[in-house]
């Protein structure tokens, strides 16, 4: 009977499954520890250290471009929170945590922040909506001057009178 399986193919099977049952398992533990010996890059780190002001530096400049020793303390805990896998985002968390606010080059978008983010953008439209307000009124005041009767001639304007008085006894 070729259809049966032999006791050699079903051991074979069974190994089969516990290797790749072992692989997966091995696997999960050893995933996420690749990532915290790779290397980071140059552009990687600058990335980060770009959105942080030094302290070392009186928070003029960047960690990125200040030459003081705490900022190289600082980008070197940067690196290896990046080799440890942790985003961009959890790390300049944690520097505002341990600094303030202040440390950070843009601040977060939100509370006060998100109103001084956004004032000189509302600003701007309010001066163009008072602009346009501005001239619709007074172009409206132009137009209201020049159909004042003071600009037409007397003569002009009694003989206009007459002529609408006939018009109107006509009817």
């Amino acid at each position: 009977m070729s259809f049966l399986k032999t006791d050699s193919a079903m051991n074979k099977n069974k190994i089969y499954k516990k290797g790749m049952y072992l692989f997966m398992i091995l696997s999960l533990f050893l995933i996420p520890n690749f990532s915290y010996g790779r290397e980071i890059s140059r552009m990687e780190l600058e990335e980060v250290t770009n959105l942080i002001m030094s302290p070392g530096c009186n928070y003029i400049y960047t960690l990125t471009n200040c030459p003081s020793a705490q900022a190289a303390q600082m980008k070197e805990l940067i690196k290896d929170r990046l080799k440890k896998g942790e985003s961009r985002e959890s790390i300049l968390a944690y520097f505002e945590d341990v600094y303030g606010p202040k440390i950070l080059a843009q601040p977060s978008k939100k509370g006060f922040y998100l109103i001084a983010w956004w004032f000189p953008y509302f600003l701007l439209l309010d001066v163009f909506i008072l602009a346009g307000v501005f001239l619709f009124l007074w172009r409206k005041r132009s137009r209201t001057k020049d159909m004042h009767s003071e600009d037409i001639n007397p003569e002009m304007e009694t003989l206009l009178e007459d002529e609408v008085r006939r018009e109107r006894e006509d009817e």
